[in-house]
């Protein structure tokens, strides 16, 4: 170390419970001043400082059982017994460094066993042994490879120590208001930390003064926008033009700091105890029984009553009184901050649950497109994908500056960050204001994740996303979207967002809605993903059919559809008859699917089912045609008429049919160069989309005997039973757990037409 220091001169070193005071006498002298040391009795610090002169003013008395990890430390210096905190990883991730003096003691060789472990783990590098000019003091030393800092946490340098931290703030003009808790100032009781809100522009010198020296004293800083390590929970402690007032009308407290008006000292406190504590302030709920009776580490109560007596406010103190009073008052978070809230409060995620399960029309969402979006495709890229998607698109537009100014402080708590990309992707800079007339239900996993979405066709944003960051750089990569989670969320942004024009832009989402054919006599709706239409079954002159009605951005589908039912439909067997069209729907026959076979149930497709499909595709090869989307998941077995495949959007007419049918489209896959529509997964062919399903070669299915075929396709199971054995075991669980006394399955009320035993598969696969 004499010959090249591990530590930089200014590092925050900070020794627990030293000896005698050499060692830090040692690094003091060796350059290193900023050093603390730390010891339980005052008396101990005396002594010390009374040996060595050079530590005056360097030793503090501290009994906190927690002092090891609330600290600024860079260097942690652990003496006497205390090298045993290496055991407790929380106790020293916020340090660089870890050292130990090197001795004869039991507390260094329990230490040096623990960092060996740990070293396993990949918390630290190995050790080393340190020296010093001059000195016969030593010390084990390793490096914390995983540092951690704690957020907006920062420490007061004990030199300065409250008083001189808050008195250099007022002598330097800094813009600041200490939120709470300050009445005993500069005093502040043991275990208790300031909470400071700055000003952004603050933030750098500030920082500079906190940074200057070791300390013990924690302060919480947070800037007014939230800024990166000054937020909570990745969002500004206070909506930005809340944070804004609190600075601007604060007043200065005994000449010491500055502090809350009357009116914001009692709205601020309720909104942290609401929004950023909810039951574990301890405040009554009079609605969540079930989660009240939390114990608070203040009386939150008692403290709101005697300044509420001060602001004007005279009614209950309750969790939804106050919630209700903080409406009123402008101070309430947008939606989508208290989602994110709630995220660590019960109070509030039941709140908005119930909000969720309301009225609020959840097919409404709004997408913002944030400015690094508009520089890699803009609204027509991103609008594009949501209607690939099955979203219709209600307006689309680059936003007005002022309208962009509000955006990036209502929405997102105001914080746009680059969260857990390399990049920020900018402000808010468009919007999208789409409507799925179909949400889609979330699965368990993404209910868990996101508590508050309500249609999981939101999730595109991870698409366009991945989209928006394609052939770029792995450094630039950035979060290009934002999307509303719910109804309430969507039109709450729309009255944010387009104020004097909210009501014409919800009038075209209206007539979005409204844009659809009246349907009568609708028996099930068996829409599946519904990306570009809505399924139907449906009465038609007194008997059943399927009825598909595409989305306006969706109809050349249609078009493609009904050209190739009105070509090969009742002409090629497996091909439905096309019963009536209309400008943006068509029918076809409604079939029972004895087959009812799903890729997910672990079981090969039928023989003599496999023979029929891939005859029926060779059919439709031979009729100048490619399915392109031909699936195992798009066919279908009636009782009476046999095989019937269906969904036909991406159907293309050959201009020059492949010489052989193993070289079609349906077999082989499309060509590289193919220029029609692909369905998302591109392109199907046998290898990737039958033969999993089949259990045979394309040249075994077309030219073996029976007996060959079941063999091949008994090895073939065989040699997968590692893929279908658990699907297969997942199915037969699930049929025992959903076993219900029998009763009649038809989707059909009792009446006069044929009982349907099936929900009909015949357009799961449709849209």
């Amino acid at each position: 170390m004499a010959n090249e220091p591990l530590w930089a001169a200014d590092a925050k070193i900070i020794e627990i419970e030293p000896r005698d005071g050499e060692l830090g006498a040692d690094l003091v002298r060796a350059g290193f001043e900023n050093y603390l040391a730390v010891v339980s009795s005052p008396e101990v610090a005396a002594a010390i400082e009374q040996q060595n002169s050079n530590l005056c003013g360097k030793v503090a008395a501290n009994a906190d059982a927690r002092r090891i990890r609330r600290n600024n430390a860079d260097v942690m210096v652990l003496s006497g017994w205390t090298p045993l905190a290496l055991a407790i990883w929380r106790n020293i991730r916020h340090a660089e460094w870890i050292a130990v003096p090197l001795q004869i003691h039991p507390a260094v060789g329990a230490a040096w066993f623990i960092a060996a472990v740990r070293r396993l783990l990949g918390h630290v590098e190995p050790t080393r042994i340190a020296s010093f000019p001059d000195a016969e003091r030593k010390l084990l030393v390793w490096r914390n490879r995983r540092r951690t800092t704690a957020g907006a946490r920062r420490y007061i340098p004990y030199r300065l120590g409250v008083k001189g931290f808050l008195q250099q703030l007022q002598d330097d003009q800094r813009k600041h208001v200490v939120l709470r808790w300050f009445e005993s100032l500069p005093a502040v009781m043991p275990g208790e930390d300031l909470d400071l809100l700055i000003d952004d522009a603050e933030l750098t010198e500030v920082q500079r003064c906190l940074d200057s020296g070791p300390g013990l004293q924690p302060v919480d800083l947070y800037t007014h926008t939230g800024l990166p390590g000054t937020d909570f929970r990745s969002l500004p402690y206070y909506p930005p033009t809340m944070a804004r007032k609190l600075l601007d009308e604060a007043h200065e407290h005994r000449r010491l700091c500055r502090v809350p008006s009357p009116e914001h000292h009692f709205l601020s406190l309720a909104y942290h105890a609401l929004y950023h504590k909810g039951v574990s302030s301890g405040l009554p709920t009079s609605e969540a029984a079930d989660i009240a009776g939390a114990r608070g580490d203040h009386d939150y109560a008692a403290i709101l009553r005697g300044l509420g007596e001060e602001a004007g406010y005279h009614g209950p103190i309750t969790l939804e009184a106050l919630d209700a009073y903080l409406a009123e008052k402008g101070w309430r978070p947008s939606h989508d901050m208290m989602a994110r809230l709630a995220r660590h409060n019960k109070w509030l995620r039941t709140r908005l649950a119930n909000e969720t399960e309301s009225d609020a029309d959840n097919g409404l969402a709004v997408f913002l497109l944030r400015e690094r979006g508009l520089q890699r495709g803009g609204v027509a890229r991103a609008k594009r994908l949501l209607e690939e998607v099955g979203f219709c698109i209600a307006e689309a537009r680059e936003l007005e500056p002022s309208e962009a100014a509000v955006a990036a402080q209502v929405v997102r708590g105001g914080n746009w960050g680059p969260g857990p990309w390399p990049e920020s992707g900018g402000l808010p800079a468009a919007i999208i204001v789409a409507y799925d007339r179909d949400p889609l239900p979330l699965n368990r996993r993404q209910r868990k994740k996101y508590p508050f979405a309500v249609n999981a066709r939101t999730f595109c944003k991870d698409r366009i996303r991945d989209e928006f960051n394609n052939n770029i750089p792995d450094h630039e990569h950035c979060n290009v979207v934002h999307s509303s989670d719910n109804g309430h969320e969507a039109l709450e942004y729309i009255r944010a967002i387009c104020r004097e024009r909210a009501d014409d832009v919800i009038e075209k989402v209206t007539r979005v809605k409204m844009h659809q054919d009246a349907v009568s006599g609708v028996v099930a709706d068996i829409t599946k993903s519904g990306r570009r239409a809505k399924i139907e079954v449906v009465r038609h002159e007194d008997r059943l059919v399927v009825k598909k009605t595409f989305k306006p951005q969706m109809l050349h589908f249609l078009e493609r559809e009904v050209r190739f039912l009105t070509e090969l439909g009742g002409k090629v067997s497996s091909v439905p008859p096309l019963v009536a069209r209309g400008e943006t729907w068509f029918m076809i026959p409604f079939y029972r699917d004895v087959l009812a076979y799903r890729r997910s149930s672990g079981k090969l497709v039928p023989l003599s089912v496999a023979r029929e499909a891939i005859n029926a595709l060779r059919e439709i090869y031979e009729s100048s045609y490619a399915l392109v989307d031909a699936s195992i998941d798009n066919l279908l077995v009636d009782r009476d008429q046999g095989l019937k495949l269906f969904d036909f959007e991406f159907s293309h007419r050959y201009e020059q049919a492949p010489e052989r049918f193993e070289k079609s489209y349906d077999v082989a896959g499309c060509p590289a160069d193919f220029s029609g529509d692909l369905p998302i997964q591109g392109c199907n062919s046998y290898d990737r989309n039958w033969r999993p399903y089949v259990g045979l070669s394309l040249h075994s299915l077309l030219n073996d005997p029976p007996w060959l075929q079941r063999a091949k396709r008994a090895l073939y199971f065989t040699t997968h039973a590692h893929r279908f054995l658990p699907r297969l075991a997942r199915g037969l669980v699930r049929a025992v757990l959903l076993r219900r006394p029998r009763q009649d399955h038809s989707i059909l009320p009792p009446q006069p037409l044929e009982v349907i035993s099936e929900t009909p598969r015949a357009s799961s696969k449709a849209a």
